[in-house]
């Protein structure tokens, strides 16, 4: 029952680090086709925000809201200057947003100095039989749920939301129906730098704070984005990241945390070769067959 218990929780650790890192980086990626290589900027920017706030007075949710906002600052000010321009642009936007993450981490380097004091997590752990575990983590996961529910109800249940679905199907169309896509890819943008703040916000109470926190984080998100591909951005996310976490969990526990990391880069490579689109055309292929009409004599 222990064993149980152990692998529930690494799996519920697994899924909230990687939702929380990829979320951001998955709605850009997903709505925009812009491959947002300072996402991990952003979540730096937001660990920061959160770190200073606390600093400052701010009890922790809203120092964290406050991180979450300050990126979301940048990310407006960085669409409205670089990325608008990159639209439909695969490389170009990489290379563009790539160069972007350096001046923001090197620019952090000189602003906000080569580190901060990080908020110290104070949920407190909990026993089963002589084992504690962290607080933290649970709160983490229930927040990863969270954000996942909240995004499919944005997009399904919200004018924003079927408006930034039709941007997504197909801008032209969107535009010429009086949609202002502009606008929408603003507010999407937005959106994910809002996430990816909240993200390292939420980081900051179990890492430090420095320039580079988000280069940690970024291989796993563009690692969950790949394996998601985006033809359905929720339903995507959510498969992906509870594979990737079965995978991590199940090798973490039976060899090393390295192993485990490296599980899900294979997983990746696999799903690259077998699905090139993600684990979501595999359920779209699915639905096919099962609604496809037998052909019986």
């Amino acid at each position: 029952m222990l064993e149980l218990f152990i692998f529930l929780y690494q799996f519920a650790d697994a899924f909230a680090l990687l939702t929380l890192s990829a979320a951001g980086l998955m709605i850009i990626f997903g709505m925009m086709g812009v491959i947002n290589m300072a996402h991990g900027e952003l979540m730096m920017i937001g660990a920061f925000g959160a770190a200073r706030g606390f600093q400052a007075g701010l009890p922790l949710p809203l120092a964290i809201l406050a991180g979450g906002l300050a990126a979301t600052l940048v990310g407006l000010i960085l669409e409205r200057l670089v990325v608008r321009h990159f639209y439909g642009r695969l490389l170009y936007s990489l290379v563009a947003t790539w160069g972007l993450s350096l001046i923001l981490s090197q620019g952090a380097l000189i602003v906000l100095g080569p580190s901060t004091q990080g908020i110290e997590s104070n949920f407190g752990n909990f026993l089963v039989g002589d084992l504690s575990f962290s607080i933290y983590r649970i709160v983490l996961f229930g927040i990863a749920v969270g954000v996942i529910a909240g995004l499919w109800a944005l997009f399904r249940f919200t004018t924003f939301g079927l408006q930034a679905r039709a941007t997504m199907s197909n801008a032209d169309m969107a535009k010429a129906l009086g949609i202002d896509t502009a606008r929408i890819y603003m507010l999407t943008f937005g959106l994910g730098a809002f996430l990816a703040g909240t993200a390292g916000a939420l980081f900051s109470l179990a890492a430090p704070v420095q320039p580079s926190f988000g280069a940690s984080y970024t291989p796993i998100a563009f690692v969950v984005v790949v394996v998601a591909g985006s033809r359905n951005i929720i339903v995507g996310l959510t498969l992906a990241v509870v594979m990737l976490a079965l995978v991590k969990t199940a090798v973490t526990i039976n060899l090393n945390i390295l192993g485990g990391y490296v599980a899900m880069l294979v997983m990746a490579l696999l799903v690259i070769r077998f699905s090139p689109n993600g684990v979501a055309d595999w359920l779209q292929k699915a639905r096919s067959l099962i609604k496809k009409p037998s052909t019986g004599r």
